[in-house]
């Protein structure tokens, strides 16, 4: 009877920690949206004490339907020890990968090749950070700093600096929001370390996909063309990508380099729980 009590009671506390951070959300408009997508899609968000990523979002196939997944039962898994401010900013930048999934930028209704493969998911990363760069700045302006600063402490300084140099030379959130995008990309160890990333993860679930699921479902090998990146901007909470169409995500060099480069393997160093060692780059 005792362990029951402690566990319903220890239950009710992550329940109420994240109700916490909602509410810290729901304090600035950009906030409230991430919130609203959560319950809108009945989100569930579970801190757990030793997952195998410190921050993570999964969905259940259940199936193709006009060459797209269906999905059911989405979540938020994140690691329990993680700060607060940390848990938040985690929170922003998983539900936006939920919200790109949802909205059919997850799969495109093709099979691509592995470097386009890599393409497409470094553009998703760059997305939800820029997304979590912007609700995050948006709470240090209302007063509450310390996401904004667990996200710089995480990895993400260079993008942070990017973005706040743009919006406050002068307010433009479309512009600070495609800055902090564009950032994403500057850095080589994190175009490696999400180069090999999505190659561990996805290669297997392609070779599975062509011999088990794809060819079953008219899926064919296409190239990404300019519907994958409307679907893209669509997704987002504000569009900002195609604003700046004078930035061609499938052409240009900033965006299309070192898809072969792979990060040299580290020893492991001791782990700092808030800096989630799980982000492919991170330095």
């Amino acid at each position: 009877m005792k362990r029951r009590i402690l566990k319903e009671e220890f239950n009710n506390s992550s329940a109420d920690r994240i109700e916490g951070l909602l509410a810290r959300l729901e304090k600035v408009p950009e906030g409230k949206a991430v919130v609203d997508f959560l319950r809108a899609n009945k989100v569930e968000i579970k801190l757990k004490k030793d997952p195998a990523n410190w921050a993570a979002s999964t969905l259940t196939i259940t199936g193709i339907k006009d060459g797209l997944y269906q999905y059911k039962d989405p979540v938020i898994i994140l690691k329990k020890s993680l700060s607060d401010d940390n848990l938040l900013q985690a929170i922003v930048h998983e539900s936006q990968h939920l919200k790109q999934h949802l909205s059919g930028v997850g799969n495109p209704d093709r099979v691509l090749s592995e470097k386009e493969y890599i393409l497409f998911y470094r553009a998703a990363e760059a997305d939800a950070q820029a997304l979590c760069t912007h609700v995050t700045w948006k709470l240090k302006e209302a007063g509450d700093a310390g996401p904004w600063e667990a996200a710089k402490f995480v990895g993400y300084a260079d993008i942070c600096d990017a973005y706040e140099k743009v919006v406050t030379d002068g307010p433009d959130d479309t512009k600070a929001l495609r800055t902090a995008f564009d950032a994403w990309f500057d850095k080589p160890e994190r175009l490696a370390g999400y180069n090999k990333s999505t190659v561990d993860s996805m290669i297997p679930f392609l070779k599975k996909g062509r011999e088990e699921v794809f060819k079953d479902h008219g899926l064919t090998e296409k190239p990404l063309d300019a519907t994958w990146l409307d679907k893209l901007d669509k997704a987002a909470h504000s569009p900002y990508l195609l604003a700046h169409a004078e930035r061609d995500l499938l052409t240009e060099e900033h965006f299309i380099r070192d898809t072969h480069t792979r990060p040299p393997e580290k020893k492991k160093a001791p782990a700092n729980e808030n800096r989630r060692p799980d982000i492919p780059g991170a330095a």
